[in-house]
């Protein structure tokens, strides 16, 4: 134990006193003590669990039969000639006590080799005065027998030696083993959940790192073993160094945004003063994709510090609600799924979300089938096209802000390639997960899975032009 480290808290400022702990402050001195204190007890227990294993029992009734018999034999032979001793010993024997009698110099004096054998040494000549004054020794007549086999020294010293059959009875091992395994698995599941408690900070510290990775800042509390705290410590301080640098970035972006849309607009102007229609058109033209342009950046970098916040909806009315605005505008939307959904998520992400996904499966596709569904691991729901679909090595590059597919899938530019990075940073927000992939029959899926406990109606919706289930009623739990 020497070389785990020992506390010494500093002196008390009220009492003036020092507490010493061997509580180690480091993970690995903490560990390293649960592992030694586990292997300690499993040892002192399973050291006394076989040495219970080994000892045997006794019938009282048996040994006080076998211990009077010897006292009133020992009395006989002590007062007969030592020519008829072995005679007469034979005739004492019995089957439950045999009797020889020895003269002094035969043999060597046995002595008492285990507990077992010492108390039954001890019980033997309790009382019993002609035993009591003679040496008395046992030993089992071979190992793992229950016969006893003993020598009385008289008090001449010729010796009485006598064999008691079954007079031990050995405990059952199983008895013994399953008592250590009791013992092991107390200790080993004590020392689990020690070790269990010791990683608690660790897995916080992973759940904090994984929010911080979906812009989740939450401070972590600087507590724990001396490795953790230090973590902890670099994991607050790399979080304010990435949230500076966002914002910094974020309203650079966004003032320099921003501050485009006033010369747009006085460009827009003067170009209505053009006499040339066509040098018009194509002057609005390019202001109006700048603006989008502009509006789309905007749009994302707002995502960035996104101050809304969590609360129930019904993911049934956000889909029905743009499947039925977008059928309002003759395109062709459709909604198939359960007409009840409740999730706690933030609701205008997720209409952002569930928009640009049918904004893309229609520009691209020419239709798009919406789908929600309750799975065991959370909620999916689905966007289907009926487009050419994409390379696989693009389904992944198309999630990157700004990246655009070269030759795009319509005779459009392609956008300005941030719809589907909103998509995919807002479904990360909510702890989901976010993937493309193309349809065996044509098109592509676009497809969401949010780990969310959601409250199922009962029924399904089954696809048409409108949304079914739910309608318009739906906007009011959204726009709001």
């Amino acid at each position: 134990m020497s070389g785990l480290p020992v506390t010494v808290a500093p002196p008390s400022s009220a009492a003036g006193t020092r507490r010493i702990t061997l509580w180690p402050r480091g993970l690995v001195g903490r560990v390293t003590f649960v592992l030694l204190a586990a292997v300690a007890l499993v040892f002192l227990g399973s050291s006394a669990f076989y040495e219970e294993a080994e000892t045997y029992t006794v019938d009282d009734a048996q040994l006080d039969a076998i211990g009077e018999r010897l006292a009133v034999d020992v009395r006989v032979l002590a007062a007969t000639p030592l020519a008829q001793r072995p005679i007469l010993a034979a005739m004492l024997s019995t089957g439950d006590l045999t009797l020889d009698w020895r003269p002094p110099e035969a043999g060597r004096p046995m002595r008492p080799e285990s507990a077992a054998l010492r108390d039954l040494h001890d019980r033997l000549v309790a009382s019993r005065e002609p035993l009591r004054g003679s040496v008395l020794n046992l030993s089992p007549t071979q190992i793992g027998s229950s016969d006893v086999r003993g020598i009385v020294r008289l008090a001449d010293g010729s010796r009485l030696g006598f064999v008691a059959p079954d007079i031990l009875q050995p405990h059952h091992m199983t008895r013994g083993l399953a008592s250590a395994a009791i013992l092991a698995g107390a200790v080993l599941l004590a020392a689990a959940m020690l070790v269990h408690t010791l990683s608690m900070p660790l897995r916080a510290l992973a759940e904090l790192a994984d929010g911080v990775g979906s812009g989740r800042w939450v401070p972590v509390e600087e507590k724990g073993p001396r490795e953790v705290r230090h973590l902890a410590r670099a994991i607050n301080a790399m979080q304010d160094r990435i949230r500076r640098l966002i914002a910094d970035r974020t309203e650079a972006l966004a003032a320099v945004s921003h501050d485009l849309r006033t010369p747009l607009a006085r460009l827009r102007l003067r170009a209505g003063f053009l006499n040339d229609p066509e040098a018009q058109a194509a002057i609005e033209s390019d202001v109006a994709e700048m603006e989008a342009m502009v509006g789309g950046v905007l749009a994302y970098l707002s995502g960035e510090t996104d101050p809304e916040t969590v609360r129930s909806v019904d993911l049934v009315s956000i889909l029905t609600t743009l499947a039925d605005d977008a059928a309002d505008q003759g395109r062709d939307v459709a909604y198939e799924g359960v007409t009840h959904c409740l999730a706690k998520v933030r609701p205008l992400a997720m209409k952002r979300v569930f928009g640009n996904l049918i904004d893309n499966a229609v520009n691209y596709g020419g239709r798009a089938r919406v789908g929600l569904s309750v799975v065991p691991d959370g909620l999916r729901i689905r966007v289907d096209d009926d487009g050419p679909g994409l390379p696989d090595a693009e389904l992944t590059r198309v999630l990157t802000p700004f990246y655009r597919v070269e030759g795009s899938r319509s005779r459009s530019t392609g956008g300005l390639g941030l719809g589907l990075a909103i998509v995919n940073r807002e479904v990360t927000r909510e702890g989901g997960r976010f993937t493309l992939a193309n349809r065996p029959e044509g098109g592509l899926r676009a497809e969401i899975l949010l780990p969310r406990a959601p409250v199922q109606g009962p029924g399904k919706s089954p696809g048409s032009g409108k949304a079914q289930g739910v309608g318009r009623a739906g906007r009011s739990a959204i726009d709001r």
